[in-house]
């Protein structure tokens, strides 16, 4: 048993790195989609941050769970950012959109700021986690 949760928990991890190279990429899209420029200019901060964590999932590193709570409050301020631009802008709003998608996925994970909990509350021992799909506008 301790040998499945140690594979489990390697599997984990190198899933949330390429959940994390995956964001980076879709950072850089929206990028180049709304002002022509790469994320690195744009959006340094969460780029670099989204690059950082990558290596920093590397199952030879150590634990990540302090690495993912910087990931969740520097998205939190990049949603924030782009809420007040996609007021007047579609293509922020696009952006905004992918910020948004990203944080979901973490929450799937179970990767929450301090705090929030799921609206659901506990789960009963043996109950398994549906996927929810909500319609999107845009």
């Amino acid at each position: 048993m301790a040998e499945a949760l140690a594979r489990a928990r390697r599997h984990g991890r190198a899933a949330l790195a390429e959940a994390a190279a995956a964001a980076r990429a879709l950072l850089d899209a929206a990028s180049l989609a709304t002002s022509g420029a790469p994320a690195e200019r744009s959006a340094a901060a969460l780029a670099h941050l989204l690059d950082a964590i990558v290596d920093w999932l590397d199952p030879r590193s150590g634990s990540a769970s302090p690495v993912l709570g910087v990931v969740i409050e520097a998205l939190d301020a990049e949603i924030a950012r782009w809420e007040g631009l996609g007021r007047d802008d579609a293509d922020a709003r696009a952006v905004l959109r992918a910020f948004l998608a990203v944080r979901e996925l973490l929450w799937e994970l179970g990767v929450r700021p301090s705090g929030v909990h799921d609206e659901r509350g506990e789960q009963p021992e043996g109950a398994t986690r549906r996927v929810q799909r909500v319609p999107l506008q845009g």
